[in-house]
């Protein structure tokens, strides 16, 4: 087997005589040349490295005070940069293909069950952005809820089927945090294997259960092998980059802080700390965003998901604007199961100017089209140059605009001028929803 067992305790050691002496069981495997390096090196600063042994922090009141040990390994300033940086995308993907090759080159069975064990750990770091102590106690029987969306089978629940969870204990609370579903996937698949149940003594129970230095170890080498500085692959570092990834998207720091189990969004905000030049680019990129959102708003609804109808090829989604208004889709239950789409998920339902169709007058028309708004005329452009076709703006009453192109002869026939009163339409196919 590659890893040592997880079990077994020695007795730990003061390691530094102080005006406090601190003592905990070690497991075994923990005492390595890393804290003997610490040891001599980092003479001022004792009390934090015995901290860091003991698998805590700077200060003694919670996981969440200082950065974990990683950060000060050997390498110097450029190691806790990239700590501090965290992981973009493209280094996240290179190290899951290293773990990914990795597994695949085992010659021998156990390797790979514990290769692939390792994997799952990887997977649900980055997924959760959980302290590795908190991945390596969890029961799969107990703190995973691996249902998928549409439900056991995959079949449709009436649009009400939850996303699926991981449970981290600490304290005496459950913190929930939701897996997504290639990940879950991976995980219901492990757990079906039956190769993989028959090499754990204790069964799936002690799937995750492995020694934090061998963890670690195993991290770095892979991080090495996608070229990628060791301590980028610290849990300390995967943790921090899911943090980045979440802020940068616009997730609220408070929620943020909820999904990390952190003690106050403080100690949230800390892990998304950026240079001068990282902010530019920030700020860059939000006000790129600002721009094509203002040009490109019309004919978008940005809300809530409030219900989902399903059915057995496509289901039917209706999301409720910031305005109050319905705005009903037909999507593919492939793309429900995929994207997540649940009630509660915030998306943007856009809809194509050719697709919106215009009704003169205040009364409601007779018509099929599963989209129906009252709105006032804003604009009518239509140019000598194109004698066929009319641009129709139109502005519900939460000021919502929808363009929509007719024939030039179908707005002088309905007379839509400026101000007129209008009915606008579109069917469920013609919506484009978006998430993220």
């Amino acid at each position: 087997m590659e890893y040592p067992a997880a079990g077994e305790k020695s007795l730990l050691f003061c390691l530094f005589s102080d005006q406090r002496q601190t003592s905990a069981p070690l497991g075994r495997g923990c005492i390595s040349p890393y804290i003997i390096w610490n040891a001599r090196a980092i003479g001022p600063h004792r009390g934090r490295v015995t901290g860091e042994i003991l698998g805590s922090t700077a200060r003694p009141d919670g996981p969440d005070a200082a950065a974990s040990a990683d950060d000060t390994r050997p390498g110097g300033q450029r190691g806790l940069d990239a700590v501090q940086r965290g992981l973009d995308a493209q280094q996240l993907s290179a190290l899951e293909q290293a773990f990914r090759t990795w597994v695949a080159a085992a010659r021998r069975q156990t390797d790979r069950l514990s290769r692939q064990r390792l994997l799952l750990i990887f997977l649900l770091l980055r997924a959760t952005g959980a302290r590795l102590g908190e991945v390596l106690a969890l029961d799969p029987g107990r703190d995973l809820d691996l249902t998928p969306l549409g439900g056991p089978d995959g079949s449709p629940t009436g649009g009400q089927g939850r996303r699926p969870v991981a449970r981290f204990r600490s304290g005496g609370t459950v913190r929930e945090v939701p897996l997504p579903a290639d990940v879950a996937g991976e995980l219901r698949a492990a757990l079906a294997d039956p190769q993989l149940t028959d090499s754990l003594e204790d069964g799936l129970a002690r799937l995750f259960a492995m020694d934090q230095g061998h963890v670690r170890r195993k991290f770095y080498e892979r991080a090495i092998e996608a070229g990628l500085p060791r301590e980028l692959a610290s849990p300390s570092a995967l943790r921090r980059s899911l943090a980045r990834s979440l802020v940068r998207q616009d997730v609220p720091l408070p929620v943020v802080q909820r999904l990390l189990g952190q003690s106050s969004a403080d100690l949230t905000a800390a892990f998304c700390d950026y240079s001068a030049d990282e902010a530019g680019r920030i700020v860059e990129d939000y006000l790129k965003r600002e721009e094509r959102r203002k040009t490109s708003a019309r004919n978008r609804f940005t809300g809530q998901i409030t219900r989902v109808t399903p059915g057995p090829v496509v289901s039917q989604i209706e999301l409720t604007s910031l305005g109050g208004f319905k705005v009903v889709s037909v999507v593919t239950q492939e793309s429900v199961e995929r994207l997540g789409i649940a009630p509660g998920v915030l998306a943007t339902a856009d809809i194509k100017a050719p697709w919106v169709q215009v009704s003169a007058g205040a009364e409601e028309p007779r018509s099929s089209a599963a989209n129906r708004y009252p709105a006032v005329v804003r604009r009518v452009l239509a140019s000598p140059v194109d004698p066929v076709a009319a641009e129709v703006v139109a502005e519900l009453s939460d000021g919502t605009r929808l363009a929509a192109v007719v024939t030039a002869e179908s707005a002088r026939r309905l007379r839509l001028t400026n101000g007129a009163p209008v009915w606008v339409s579109f069917g469920a196919f013609s919506v484009i929803l978006n998430f993220g």
